[in-house]
């Protein structure tokens, strides 16, 4: 992977990233779909991280802006390969170095954090239990959960009611796996931290975690046995978070119960209303929304100025050219014969003075053909031009283009042939339309 694919890359992953996040925290993040939040957010980096990789086609003319050529005679496809003026190109290499120091120092950072839970968890004592580990505190550290352990402060004043709701909350974490999903954004944050979004991820997957788990702990509440419940689970909710937790170096990786935005969990336990499905559908336009302004600004790079003296060379041999692609005309308009009349096909089609036929006119062009120097970009330019009543070559314009130094560059091809011998209609010299597609490809 070089230097600019790699920033590139990083920079394509801007737009997908902030699109989804802007759809969670808009329309999402106050709808009871907790569960399609909680895959909306692990799934955003790798959307963002693949879209820019996925091939972009080009957009049809009508969705592009562009018109489609319309010509009587299209000449053979002119083949070109853009060299690699590998001077010219900016030395990167410090901005692959600051991308890899702030890389190794999230990840160091991540690892020390591990280790801090490890050595302050290892010597607890701990009770197996079906499907989990019940480990004690004994106050040392909060009420909380991580993989498969639950951390118990047997030390908090909670009634047995409260100690069933607030054990149901822990095992809602481990049960559902929320420790791997935090490990995965952590990684994920990792890789994309130059991107602004990846790190309003976590938190936004922390909260949906905590909104998941007081569901279930909230079901345990008012289940039969705890009918009798004298604190509800909400109120026991806002109660713990009045206590706080003390702020430990590993805190971002454990599911401690007094996680923040106490008041929005609250609050989403009270709502009752129906979950607004069309909501989660939005993703769907605002992704071909992001994949379509891919594909447009691809065709739409800028490039610098043309350098033309140097020749673009040919990637394949000519091929003999196909017979002119022809479009009937109404009669009466072949009959008329005006001065200055352009026609698309006459009984006799403009030549060039040394050589007759098609392929010589697209060598000519081929010859005359700069090259555009820098940022490099491949596609097809359609360009079309009219050898007047003298043979000169005039009205020249792109059809359908690339960057304005590629349309340059084709302009100033076709405006350096020779003149042509006359096309004629009828026994008299008339102007003729000609059109030439030329594709751009860059050497390997």
């Amino acid at each position: 992977m070089n230097t600019p694919f790699l920033l590139t890359w990083l920079g394509s992953t801007l737009l997908p990233l902030g699109a989804l996040w802007l759809v969670y925290r808009l329309a999402l993040r106050r709808e009871r779909c907790f569960s399609y939040n909680r895959a909306l957010l692990l799934l955003a980096p790798v959307v963002a991280v693949g879209l820019p990789l996925l091939p972009h086609p080009a957009l049809p003319a009508w969705l592009a802006g562009g018109q489609a050529p319309s010509v009587a005679v299209l000449l053979p496809t002119l083949s070109a390969t853009v060299p690699t003026v590998r001077a010219s190109l900016p030395d990167w290499s410090w901005a692959v170095g600051l991308y890899a120091v702030g890389a190794g120092l999230l990840l160091g950072r991540l690892a020390y954090q591990l280790g801090q839970l490890h050595r302050a968890t290892r010597r607890l004592p701990c009770e197996a239990r079906p499907g989990y580990v019940l480990a004690y505190t004994g106050g040392r550290l909060p009420t909380s959960s991580f993989g498969r352990t639950v951390l118990w402060d047997e030390t908090a004043d909670l009634t047995p009611a409260e100690a069933t709701s607030v054990l149901a909350h822990e095992l809602a974490h481990v049960r559902q796996g929320h420790t791997y999903d935090v490990l995965w954004l952590e990684l994920w944050r990792i890789v994309l931290w130059p991107n602004p979004f990846a790190h309003l991820l976590l938190p936004a997957l922390r909260l949906t975690h905590e909104l998941l788990a007081d569901q279930v702990a909230a079901q345990a509440t008012t289940s039969a046995a705890l009918a009798d419940a004298v604190v509800a689970y909400p109120a026991l909710l806002a109660r713990l978070a009045v206590r706080g937790v003390a702020a430990n170096s590993y805190a971002a990786l454990i599911q401690p119960l007094t996680f923040s935005f106490t008041l929005t969990r609250i609050a989403m336990l009270h709502n009752q209303h129906p979950v607004r499905r069309w909501k989660q559908w939005l993703v769907l336009p605002m992704l071909g929304g992001v994949f379509m302004t891919a594909c447009q600004s691809t065709s739409n790079q800028p490039v610098p100025d043309i350098a033309k003296q140097s020749p673009v060379v040919g990637t394949e041999e000519m091929a003999p050219p196909p017979p002119p692609t022809l479009t009937t005309l109404p009669q009466a308009v072949l009959d008329e014969a005006r001065r200055g009349h352009v026609y698309r096909f006459v009984e006799q089609m403009p030549q060039l003075p040394t050589e007759r036929g098609m392929e010589p006119i697209v060598k000519q062009i081929q010859k005359n053909l700069g090259h555009p120097i820098g940022t490099r970009q491949e596609g097809m330019v359609f360009a079309s031009f009219v050898v007047n009543a003298d043979g000169s070559v005039g009205d020249t314009k792109i059809v359908k283009g690339l960057a304005p130094a590629y349309n340059e560059a084709v302009v100033a091809a076709i405006r350096q042939l020779p003149r042509f011998v006359p096309g004629k209609q009828g026994g008299q010299a008339v102007a003729v339309s000609f059109t030439v597609p030329v594709m751009f490809k860059n050497q390997p």
